[in-house]
């Protein structure tokens, strides 16, 4: 089961907790989007000048 099928099924079972399991799967999208980010972009921004030949 998958965060978004946990906060569903929380909310099923309590909706008054409706805002608490929101914040978590805003935390949880914002955490995906940086780890995206980092991997697709800044790591390889570090990588063009790059190489293992030792002179």
């Amino acid at each position: 089961m998958n965060l978004h099928e946990e906060c569903l099924l929380r909310y099923l079972k309590s909706p008054d907790e409706l805002s608490y399991t929101t914040d978590i799967l805003k935390l949880n999208n914002f955490i995906q989007e940086k780890r995206f980010l980092m991997k697709n972009f800044v790591a390889k921004s570090f990588t063009i000048g790059y190489t293992d030949e030792i002179k």
